[in-house]
């Protein structure tokens, strides 16, 4: 797995954070959700797996399939309320690396897999990818899921728990 973060970034929050007590590069105290450091990530060129909004759509869906509110989801999965509100729909948001764990055990999903959907790291797995334009090619935003929708979220999370991708 390759993170997509280079040096300069690690330079910048780690200016930025100071004397923060850290584990594993993701810092203890909570910054704002919405806040990007990043100008490299923010500027980055969209290819079209990072263009697709697969890992919002995912949250969303998950979210929505378990009748779970925002706040309800943010509670759970011990992150905040606003990541998930951007993470769900911004297309280009980069969700914190610990974030992304805490939505892969909240949601019981393999981390590996969830954070290449993420855009935190490159996706170098085809069938991931063509799992994840199947998956965005069936999902739209409405109320409940659809019985198509749903049917979608099935398949791909079945895809996403099995050894299949990455």
């Amino acid at each position: 797995m390759k993170l997509s973060l280079d040096k300069n970034w690690y330079k910048a929050r780690i200016a930025q954070e100071g004397d923060l007590d850290v584990t594993a590069g993701i810092p203890v105290e909570e910054h704002e959700a919405t806040e990007k450091t990043d100008q490299s990530v923010q500027n980055a060129p969209e290819d079209e797996f990072t263009g697709l909004h697969v890992f919002g759509s995912l949250i969303q869906m998950l979210r929505r399939d378990r009748r779970l509110t925002v706040e309800q989801l943010a509670a759970k999965a011990r992150v905040d309320a606003a990541e998930i509100v951007s993470i769900e729909r911004d297309p280009r948001f980069v969700p914190k690396p610990r974030t992304v764990h805490q939505l892969a055990d909240c949601f019981d999903l393999p981390d590996r897999k969830l954070a290449k959907l993420s855009n935190i790291t490159t996706v170098y797995d085809t069938r991931l990818k063509e799992a994840a334009i199947r998956f965005a090619a069936n999902s739209e935003s409405v109320m409940e899921l659809s019985r198509d929708e749903r049917h979608a979220l099935t398949e791909f999370v079945k895809f996403l728990a099995s050894g299949d991708a990455g």
